[in-house]
């Protein structure tokens, strides 16, 4: 689905999002705009403007996408772990604001661990929209619940949430789908639940998990 966006004020970073934009579609690899900048494309209420850019991808397109930005690079794409996180990173600088690279992202919190499928599962649900014509596809809000989750972000995964209820349906497929392609805690579920109002997602999950045992 493509839409179209007013600036709101946001001219530097709507200019960034376009030379981003225009870079990569050139790049023959697929791409998603999350972070701030996602969430803001999508209407989630931020308690802040965006103020730097997250773009996520698969490990094997990290030559692809460096070579469209190697004027604007602050280092190059290496495989980085810290704490919690792992991803294959690299940054950019994009007029007054930084952008990540982040590849073949990893989460871990206790026993529960997601890893970002782009190319194979996420690009099929993401939505698109157009910035005077440049294309910029977006981190579906499904993906941005659980990582928010993990992360222990509620204000972030608190307004994901109500955005996710409003319209169920276009989300709930492949939050489900997620949660079974990934290792996740009990509690985890349930708690993402909860915040989708949503009982059945866990009930769901608790009988699969117990099948597979």
């Amino acid at each position: 689905m493509s839409i179209d966006i007013a600036e709101e004020g946001q001219a530097p970073l709507v200019a960034a999002l376009k030379n981003l934009g225009g870079r990569l579609d050139q790049a023959d690899a697929a791409w998603l705009l999350g972070g701030s900048c996602g969430l803001w494309l999508q209407g989630v209420p931020l308690e802040r403007s965006p103020r730097d850019i997250d773009v996520y991808y698969d490990r094997a397109e990290a030559k692809k996408l460096h070579n469209r930005l190697t004027d604007l690079a602050l280092d190059e794409p290496v495989w980085d772990e810290s704490g919690r996180y792992s991803s294959m990173l690299s940054h950019y600088r994009l007029g007054a604001l930084t952008m990540e690279l982040v590849g073949s992202f990893e989460i871990r919190n206790g026993s529960s661990m997601y890893r970002t499928e782009v190319s194979g599962v996420l690009t099929g649900y993401a939505e698109q929209i157009m910035l005077e014509g440049v294309p910029i596809r977006l981190m579906p809000l499904a993906h941005e619940l659980l990582f928010n989750v993990l992360r222990e972000r509620p204000d972030r995964y608190c307004a994901v949430a109500e955005a996710i209820r409003k319209s169920p349906e276009r989300h709930v497929g492949l939050l489900k789908l997620l949660l079974d392609r990934n290792a996740w805690e009990a509690e985890t579920v349930s708690a993402v639940a909860k915040l989708l109002a949503a009982p059945e997602i866990h009930e769901e999950w608790l009988l699969k998990a117990r099948q597979q045992q």
